[in-house]
C-alpha cells in the first residue's frame, strides 16, 4: 500500500476545535434556568425553559424551539435573525403555534417578513404575532403575565418582565374557617387580593435610563441586563451605540433590589475575563456576589457543550 493510501487509516494531525462551534451558557437560580448566548454584535438569545419563554431569537439555536413564547426586544439582526427559522422548524416538527411578542412599531414589518418567507417556502407557518408597548401586558395564564417596559436603545426597543400572579387571602379574613370563607365566596364577597411577583426582567440592549427605576425591573428576582463596554476608552462607543458602560452600571447597581443580576452582551473588545476583573475592581467583591456573567465559559469542557453553572438562590 502506498504511503498516500495509508493516510486514510488514521488522522495526520490531532483534531482541533472549530471556532464555528457554538457554546451556550446555563445558569441555575433555584427553580429557574437561564440558558443562552449573548455577545455584542453576534447573537443574543436567552431562554427560561421552566416558564416556556425565550428572549430574542439570535440565530435560533435548537434549544429555543422548546419555548412557545418569544419576546423580541428590538430589530437588530443579532437579536432577530432567527425568527423565520424558529417558526419554520417548530411547524416542521408539528409543535403548537408560537406566540411572538414584538415592539408594536415592528409589527407590520415582521408580519411582512414572515409573509415573504411563507411565499418562498411555499407553505403556511401559522403563529400569533402580538404588538407590545411599554406598560402593556400579555396574559399567558391566570397566574402568569408578561409586561413590556421601555428601554433606551433607540428605535422601538423594549424589555420584558415575567410576573407571577398569586391569589392571597385578605388579612381581615385570616381568622375565618374554611367553611366561612367558602360561604363568603358563595355570597359574592371578594376575599382575595392579587400579589404580583416579578420573577425575571430582561432588558435586551439598553443604555442607562429610567428603565432601571421601574419597580418591576429593580425588584425582579433575576435581572438580565446588558453591559457591553468596560474600558475607559470605550465610553464614546457606549454612548454612540446606546449601550451600557460599566461605570453607568456601577452607579445603577446600589439602586437595584434584585437577588441576582446576569450580565450579557459583553463586547469581544474586552472579553468576559477582563470585564469581570474591571467590574470587581470598581464595585468590590461584596457587590459582585450577586452579579454573574452569562458568557463566563472559560471552564467549558468542549466546544458546543452547554456550560453548567449553579447559583445559590433562596426561594
Amino acid at each position: 500500500m502506498s504511503s498516500a493510501a495509508s493516510h486514510f487509516g488514521k488522522p495526520l494531525e490531532k483534531p482541533t476545535k472549530s471556532y464555528l462551534v457554538q457554546k451556550f451558557a446555563k445558569l441555575a437560580f433555584g427553580p429557574y434556568t437561564i440558558l443562552g448566548y449573548s455577545v455584542a454584535g453576534e447573537e443574543t438569545v436567552i431562554q427560561v425553559p421552566e416558564l416556556n419563554v425565550c428572549f430574542d431569537f439570535g440565530r435560533a439555536p435548537q434549544f429555543m424551539l422548546s419555548s412557545d413564547i418569544v419576546c423580541v426586544s428590538h430589530a437588530h439582526m443579532d437579536h432577530l435573525a432567527g425568527v423565520a427559522y424558529y417558526l419554520s422548524q417548530r411547524h416542521f416538527q408539528g409543535m403548537k403555534n408560537s406566540t411572538v411578542l414584538v415592539p408594536d412599531p415592528m409589527f407590520e414589518d415582521v408580519d411582512r417578513l414572515m409573509a415573504q418567507w411563507r411565499r418562498l417556502e411555499g407553505q403556511d407557518v401559522p403563529f400569533e404575532l402580538v404588538g407590545m408597548e411599554p406598560g402593556l401586558r400579555f396574559d399567558v395564564r391566570k397566574d402568569f403575565a408578561i409586561e413590556a417596559v421601555r428601554t433606551h436603545h433607540g428605535r422601538h426597543s423594549l424589555g420584558y418582565v415575567l410576573i407571577e400572579i398569586r391569589q392571597k387571602l385578605k388579612p381581615e379574613y385570616h381568622d375565618r374557617t374554611g367553611d366561612e370563607i367558602a360561604q363568603l365566596r358563595t355570597d359574592g364577597v371578594d376575599v382575595h387580593y392579587k400579589l404580583e411577583v416579578p420573577l425575571i426582567a430582561f432588558l435586551g440592549d439598553t443604555s442607562a435610563g429610567t428603565v432601571f427605576e421601574h419597580d418591576l425591573v429593580k425588584n425582579a428576582r433575576i435581572l438580565l441586563t446588558e453591559c457591553t463596554f468596560f474600558d475607559d476608552e470605550h465610553r464614546r462607543k457606549a454612548k454612540a451605540g446606546k449601550h451600557l458602560h460599566m461605570d453607568q452600571f456601577a452607579e445603577i447597581l446600589p439602586t437595584l433590589n434584585n437577588e441576582s443580576i446576569v450580565i450579557g452582551h459583553v463586547s469581544r473588545r474586552t472579553g468576559v475575563a477582563r470585564a469581570k476583573h474591571l467590574l470587581r475592581k470598581t464595585i468590590g467583591s461584596e457587590s459582585m456576589e450577586r452579579v454573574h456573567f452569562l458568557m463566563d465559559l472559560d471552564d467549558a469542557t468542549a466546544g458546543g457543550d452547554i456550560d453548567e453553572g449553579t447559583v445559590a438562590f433562596d426561594d
